[in-house]
C-alpha cells in the first residue's frame, strides 16, 4: 500500500473467487449492488446492498463476489498506529461513512491526493472506523433469520425449493436463486480446475454434465473453464 488508507470502488460483471488466505491489511467493504460472500472458518456470510463487513489484519478468510456486484473497499495499512477492530464481522454503515464513501467515488481513484480533499475524507473514515462494533451472529442481516439455514444450504451447493425462502433471498440478492445456485456450482468447478482437475472429472464430481459447465462458463466466469 502506498498510503496509510486506500479507497477503491469495485465492479465485478463476472464471478470472482478468491483463495482462502490471511489478510495483509485491515479492510472493510460496503456493498452498493449485488452480493459478496465471505467465509470465516466453517461459516459463510452474505453481504448485500447497504451492508458493511470488516476484516482485521491477519484474518484467515475467503471472498467470493457474485456477478453484477459493486462495492466500496477501504484498506488500512499495518503501518497505522491508530487502534482498529481486531474482530471480523458485519457493521452498521452510518450515514457519515456512506456519505464519505459516495463522495470519494465521484473522483477517479488514481486522481486521489492524500494531501488533498480525498486524504481528509479518508481520515474521517479512519476516525469513524475506530468506533466500529462488529458481529458475526448473522449469516446475512438483510435476510430473516428463519431462512438462514436455507441460505447456508444454498451456499454449500444444495438446491432450494421452498417458495417463501426463495422469495426472501431473491429480494436482497439482485439475482434469482437459480442464478445463485449456478454461481455456487461454477465456483466449485473453478476451484477444481485450479487444483488440476479436467472438465470430465469436474463434471463427474459436481454431478452435472460437461455441456452444462461449458454453457455456464462464459456468462458466469466471463471465460471458458480451462
Amino acid at each position: 500500500m502506498k498510503q496509510a488508507i486506500e479507497f477503491s470502488n469495485n465492479e465485478h460483471p463476472f464471478l470472482f473467487v478468491g483463495s482462502r488466505r490471511k489478510s495483509h491489511c485491515s479492510y472493510f467493504i460496503v456493498v452498493t449492488n449485488g452480493s459478496v460472500l465471505i467465509r470465516l472458518g466453517k461459516h459463510e456470510h452474505m453481504i448485500t446492498k447497504g451492508h458493511g463487513f470488516w476484516i482485521p489484519f491477519d484474518c484467515l478468510h475467503a471472498i467470493t463476489v457474485l456477478p453484477g456486484t459493486q462495492y466500496y473497499k477501504v484498506a488500512f495499512s499495518v503501518r497505522m498506529t491508530q487502534p482498529l477492530c481486531t474482530d471480523a464481522g458485519f457493521f452498521v454503515v452510518s450515514p457519515i461513512i456512506r456519505a464519505v464513501l459516495d463522495e470519494l467515488s465521484k473522483t477517479p481513484v488514481d486522481e486521489h491526493q492524500w494531501e488533498g480533499a480525498e486524504g481528509r475524507l479518508l481520515r474521517v473514515i479512519a476516525d469513524q472506523t475506530s468506533k466500529l462494533s462488529v458481529s458475526t451472529q448473522s449469516l446475512c442481516p438483510a435476510i430473516n433469520k428463519q431462512h438462514h439455514n436455507s441460505l447456508a444450504l444454498m451456499l454449500s451447493g444444495n438446491k432450494l425449493t421452498e417458495k417463501a425462502t426463495i422469495t426472501s433471498l431473491e429480494a436482497v440478492m439482485n439475482m434469482t436463486v437459480k442464478e445463485c445456485e449456478a454461481c455456487i456450482m461454477m465456483r466449485e468447478a473453478l476451484k477444481l480446475s485450479r487444483s488440476g482437475r479436467k472438465l470430465p472429472q469436474i463434471a463427474a464430481q459436481l454431478n452435472t454434465t460437461e455441456q452444462m459447465i461449458e454453457a455456464l462458463s462464459l456468462p458466469v466466469l466471463g471465460e471458458t473453464l480451462k
